[in-house]
C-alpha cells in the first residue's frame, strides 16, 4: 500500500474506514475488482484531501439503500475527477494522442453533421485505406466531433520530443498499439483510429496527472509509484513482445478538434 493511501484511510472516522474495507473486501473473487482495488491501495498522485474526500464518499454511498460496491465507487470517482497534479502551462506537450474505436469516432463525426452524413458513409471512408485525405470527403465535420467521450480525455505524447507524432514510436499494429497504451485486450473485429493533435490549438485544457478516480473502476490503469512523477505511465500488457516501455498519460476536459492533425492512421 502506497503511503498516500495508508494516510488517507487513517484519516477517515472508524466506522468510515471499516465501511470502505468491506466495500473493498466484497470484490474478492473477481480479478478485474480485486487489481481496481490494488490500484487504489497502489495511488500516489491524489493529494491527501482529496483522498481523503474520495474515500469517505465512497464509505458514505455504501451505507445508502442497496449500495453496490462498484456502482458506488464509480459514482464517488465521478465526484473527483481531474484531481491530479497540473503540468504547468509553459511544460505542456505540443501534440497529444489519442487511440479511438473507429465506429465510435464515425458515428461522432455523423452526429456532429446534423444529418449532413450518414454513419455508413462516415466509417467507409475512414477505413479505406486509398482516401489519403479525409477532409475532401469528410469537410469541417472532422473538427467538429468530439475527441473523446463523456467530457473526459486520456492522451499520451512523445516525453523526448512532443513535437512528434505521439504514435511513432509505437508499434504498428493493434495488438501492439492497445498493449503499449496499456488499453486492454484486442477485440478481433476491432479497428482503431490512432488520432492526434495539436494542444494549443484545441484550447490548451489543464493537462493532469491521471488517479484512481479518473480511471474509476477500469482495471487498466496503474498508479504510477512515483509521487512526484509530472505524469502518468502506462503499464504495457503481457506479454509485450516488443518491448515497449511504458508511455505517458495525462487526462484533461475534452478539448475541441479545432488543433486535429491529418493525416491520421486506422490500423
Amino acid at each position: 500500500m502506497s503511503p498516500e493511501y495508508q494516510q488517507a484511510l487513517a484519516s477517515l472516522t472508524a466506522i468510515n474506514r471499516q465501511a470502505v474495507e468491506q466495500g473493498f473486501a466484497s470484490w474478492a473473487g473477481e480479478a478485474s475488482l480485486e487489481q481496481v482495488h490494488q490500484n487504489i491501495a497502489g495511488e500516489t498522485a491524489l493529494p491527501d484531501p482529496d483522498f481523503q474526500s474520495l474515500l469517505n464518499a465512497f464509505a458514505d454511498l455504501l451505507g445508502t439503500a442497496g449500495g453496490e460496491p462498484r456502482t458506488c465507487w464509480e459514482n464517488a470517482c465521478r465526484q473527483h475527477k481531474l484531481r491530479g497534479g497540473v503540468i504547468p502551462p509553459d511544460h505542456c506537450p505540443k501534440l497529444l494522442g489519442r487511440v479511438k474505436n473507429v465506429e465510435e469516432h464515425a458515428r461522432a463525426i455523423a452526429d456532429a453533421s446534423g444529418g449532413g452524413l450518414a454513419f455508413s458513409f462516415v466509417k467507409q471512408i475512414l477505413l479505406n485505406p486509398s482516401v489519403a485525405d479525409a477532409a475532401a470527403y469528410l469537410g469541417s465535420f472532422l473538427y467538429a466531433a468530439p475527441l473523446g467521450k463523456y467530457n473526459l480525455v486520456w492522451a499520451t505524447f512523445d516525453d523526448a520530443d512532443s513535437s512528434n507524432c505521439p504514435f511513432q514510436r509505437l508499434p504498428k499494429t493493434r495488438r501492439g498499439i492497445r498493449t503499449a497504451l496499456g488499453l486492454g485486450p484486442l477485440d478481433a473485429e476491432e479497428s482503431l483510429i490512432l488520432l492526434f493533435w495539436d494542444h494549443e490549438k484545441s484550447g490548451s485544457p489543464a493537462l493532469h496527472r491521471p488517479t484512481v478516480a479518473d480511471a474509476e473502476a477500469h482495471e487498466y490503469y496503474r498508479p504510477c509509484a512515483n509521487a512526484a512523477h509530472p505524469w502518468g505511465l502506462t503499464q504495457p500488457l503481457p506479454p509485450n513482445p516488443d518491448g515497449v516501455a511504458p508511455q505517458p498519460e495525462v487526462v484533461m476536459r475534452e478539448p475541441t478538434s479545432k488543433g486535429l492533425c491529418l493525416p491520421f492512421q486506422v490500423i
